[in-house]
């Protein structure tokens, strides 16, 4: 895959693109957005565009040169930067084995980016290139720098190493140090609208719930295109009767699902609220499980839902803090129970 693959982030796009034509990039970009938009995928090959041979000898020769490939031209023959996607460092890049790209990600069961592991970053980017023209280090879930990684990073981003550049990734981006932010240059990526998203599963996928896959995904083509998406999203709703009712011997496996059922939770009480105000079934995301909202909807005061809402977002805000999962549970049960009822 390669840049001109990515759907729906034409601004995000046109602005690498221009950063590497003009010459003017960034020692290091902060990319926000929704999880599951694409922000990874186009790290990954912005920095195949960066250390592409093909495309640096395409750039260098300029508009002189007929490329092969028409796609990489505008219809004013002006040329658009992008990776060949077959070349040694676009396929090592991908495999993650390039030497000069670093891919840092959260470890550990605190799901934490140590300061180990910027040390180690740090001597790798104080190296010369062993055969690219950029080292580039990708760091997903950047919010999840611990204090003393995030003060260490600081000073790498104050004092970047020749040729280097950092890419963060973060869909809550609020929560890393302003310090480290306003050294960063900001790609937003937005999520896709309701049709085009519908229009391009029809096209990528097998399954006829497009319109379905569209909603729950908010405009996140990645999860879309999940295929088991929607069985998730109903195990959601399991554990949610389950919450509402006799919860001896259940629980959330890891970090991990607790995550995942509290971004569900949010969609479900959305329904449910929104029914609760309106009851109107066209107005409801899960519109395939109208019975189950309805009835929940009947034992909750619209004001309840909407505190309850508030309650569990703060309870997610706070898993990053590592909260016992068995603690958590219970007191997640309680508050549905309050505000929901009791479910036999």
């Amino acid at each position: 895959m390669a840049l001109k693959n990515i759907i729906g982030q034409e601004r995000a796009l046109g602005m690498l693109r221009g950063c590497i034509t003009k010459n003017r990039l960034a020692h290091a970009y902060l990319f926000t957005g929704d999880a599951g938009i694409g922000k990874r995928l186009t790290a990954v090959n912005f920095a195949k565009a960066l250390n592409c041979r093909e495309r640096v000898m395409s750039y260098e020769l300029g508009v002189k040169r007929e490329k092969q490939n028409s796609e990489l031209r505008t219809p004013d023959s002006e040329l658009i930067i992008d990776c060949c996607d077959e070349c040694p460092s676009c396929i090592k890049i991908d495999k993650a084995i390039h030497p000069d790209v670093f891919f840092i990600a959260p470890e550990g069961d605190g799901g934490q980016i140590t300061i180990k592991i910027i040390r180690e970053l740090e001597e790798h980017l104080s190296y010369k290139s062993f055969e690219g023209r950029w080292k580039v280090a990708v760091i997903d879930i950047a919010e999840n720098l611990n204090q003393s990684a995030a003060n260490a990073f600081l000073k790498t981003l104050e004092e970047p190493p020749a040729h280097s550049l950092l890419i963060l990734i973060s869909s809550r981006p609020e929560l890393i140090p302003d310090t480290i932010r306003s050294r960063c240059q900001t790609v937003r990526f937005s999520p896709l609208p309701l049709e085009k998203m519908t229009e391009l599963l029809k096209q990528e996928t097998q399954d006829t719930n497009h319109k379905l896959r569209s909603l729950l995904s908010a405009g996140r083509l990645g999860d879309a295109l999940s295929e088991d998406m929607i069985g998730r999203r109903d195990d959601s709703l399991d554990m949610l009767k389950s919450l509402r009712g006799n919860i001896e011997g259940a629980s959330w496996a890891d970090r991990d699902s607790m995550e995942e059922w509290f971004e569900w939770a949010q969609l479900w009480l959305r329904d449910i609220a929104v029914f609760k105000a309106a009851d109107n079934t066209g107005l409801l995301i899960n519109y395939d499980k109208e019975a189950e909202i309805k009835n929940i909807s009947q034992h909750a005061d619209l004001r309840e839902i909407l505190a309850l809402s508030d309650k569990l977002n703060d309870i997610k805000d706070r898993l990053r803090f590592n909260l016992n999962k068995e603690l958590t549970f219970y007191h997640t049960s309680i508050l549905l129970k309050e505000s929901l009822g009791y479910s036999l």
